[in-house]
């Protein structure tokens, strides 16, 4: 975890989760444990800390957040079920739809249309069926064609592996999320 997802987790993710909970906000042992406890639902190891969390823990420990801060929310819940079936192909889907607009835009050009099967989202829309090789094929093609938009440009040509700003981009846990995916 990098220091801007640090940022989130303490200063909104968590403490929005403790507040609809009844938490404290100052107790590590529960904050391990609910960390623990989303990393046994995706089926990765158990932790420490939050330090040792990699790009898709991350991103799997965000939307288990999200999803325990307004556990009434069906597309939470639909986000978190997806994210469960495979947490490594669910942040796939969030980097691809992250180059996407980095490359064309927001709600412009080619994300107006609907490609990729007709869906316009890597991740589908709430209770689509979830299609891992799709979205594999999705990332390779975006992230691609990203690159290749930085270099026409004279840009930096490495592109991070966890784009903090995709996750910067979800910072709010308990409103309506028009433009994030999650």
């Amino acid at each position: 975890m990098n220091v801007a997802q640090r940022k989130i987790y303490f200063a909104t993710l968590w403490p929005a989760a403790c507040r609809v909970n009844g938490w404290n906000r100052n107790d590590n042992i529960k904050r391990i444990a609910v960390l623990n406890d989303c990393m046994r639902a995706i089926g990765a190891p158990a932790v420490e800390s939050s330090s040792e969390l990699g790009p898709d823990e991350v991103t799997a420990l965000f939307t288990y957040l999200k999803f325990l801060a307004n556990q009434a929310s069906l597309e939470l819940s639909a986000r978190w079920l997806d994210c469960q079936e495979d947490y490594e192909a669910f942040n796939r889907a969030r980097q691809a739809d992250w180059h996407e607009s980095e490359t064309y835009g927001r709600g412009k050009n080619k994300l107006d249309r609907n490609r990729f099967a007709g869906a316009t989202s890597a991740q589908g829309e709430a209770l689509d069926s979830f299609d891992p090789e799709a979205i594999r094929k999705r990332h390779l093609t975006m992230a691609n064609r990203h690159k290749k938009k930085l270099q026409r440009e004279g840009r930096e040509t490495a592109l991070p592996q966890d784009n903090p700003q995709l996750v910067a981009s979800s910072v709010a846990p308990c409103q309506d999320f028009e433009g994030d995916p999650f």
